[in-house]
């Protein structure tokens, strides 16, 4: 997570599931990062709609799942806090399987690495990773489509991380295809606070300005970063930086430092710079300020 004598370490991936034993799983929920987001205007539900690239990358939170004779969901977690347990969206998860479960039921225990609030989508990661794990312990038969639909009723990003390692994702964020996206290490400043997304899409619709474009899919498949980073574009990133001065305060010191296209993710406050590899991503290490430096973590795209 940080720059030793040997280097910069970037953070491994891990496996999506691992077998604790006849009857506990380990399930890993990677985070994701919005490399371009196009947002339109609000639509007849409430929802705007969007059109983003989207890559998962190797900062995880874990959830251990343990089968239960008694047809109870159970939930705890610890780490980073994400609010009451209870209205824990990965425990909503659990709970729409409960009756196709019963009898049987789950201990499942959530560490939390992934910022809430981050606009990393740890919280809906956590929730596809139980919906995931649970048709596996449990021995649901649940099928790719009837997954998908129960994860878009929990939440717009909660498909996506069901899907492919990179994809696209259109409508509310519900509507996922697959996307192809040319190796890359990241840099990736988590945020001190945490920004409010239904704030920023308020501060959005208050601002105007003109629409983004998504970038060629067949330059960002075959091309390295560094031809088109300086073409990525988050459409919520000024409405993040009015919400929160931190933010917009550590996004002024980066981008002043690097000299390079600095993003923001979702919507906010993690941002995030694409390098081409390790050696350019040492090189733009060292130049980062070192109160950013301290919250850094340096990802590569998940390879599930």
């Amino acid at each position: 997570m940080t720059a030793g004598k040997g280097g910069i370490h970037v953070l491994p991936s891990r496996p999506q599931v691992r077998r604790l034993g006849a009857d506990r799983l380990e399930v890993a929920a990677p985070a994701k990062i919005n490399l371009n987001l196009l947002v339109g205007a609000r639509r007849a539900d409430g929802f705007h709609a969007v059109d983003s690239i989207v890559a998962k990358v190797t900062i995880y939170d874990v959830l251990e799942l343990r089968a239960r004779r008694d047809g109870r969901m159970m939930f705890s977690s610890r780490g980073l806090d994400c609010g009451p347990d209870e209205a824990n969206i990965a425990f909503r998860a659990a709970r729409m399987l409960e009756d196709r479960a019963s009898p049987a039921g789950a201990d499942i225990a959530l560490v939390k690495n992934i910022p809430p609030g981050a606009g990393l989508g740890g919280g809906s990661s956590d929730a596809a990773a139980v919906l995931a794990g649970l048709n596996v312990l449990l021995d649901l038969g649940l099928g790719g489509a009837e997954l998908a639909g129960l994860a878009a009723s929990l939440g717009s990003d909660v498909p996506l991380f069901l899907g492919a390692a990179c994809c696209r994702a259109t409508g509310r964020g519900e509507i996922v295809a697959p996307a192809e996206v040319h190796d890359f290490v990241a840099i990736l400043i988590l945020p001190d606070e945490p920004c409010a997304t239904a704030e920023v899409y308020r501060a959005y619709d208050a601002l105007t300005g003109e629409p983004g474009r998504q970038p060629d899919g067949a330059a960002i498949a075959s091309q390295p970063p560094s031809r088109w980073r300086g073409l990525l574009r988050n459409d919520l990133a000024r409405a993040a930086r009015s919400v929160s001065k931190r933010l917009d305060e550590a996004y002024r010191g980066l981008a002043g430092s690097l000299e390079l296209p600095v993003c923001i993710t979702g919507s906010g406050g993690a941002m995030f710079v694409i390098c081409d590899d390790e050696a350019e991503a040492a090189e733009v290490w060292g130049r980062i300020p070192p109160d950013l430096r301290e919250r850094a973590v340096i990802v590569r795209p998940n390879p599930w």
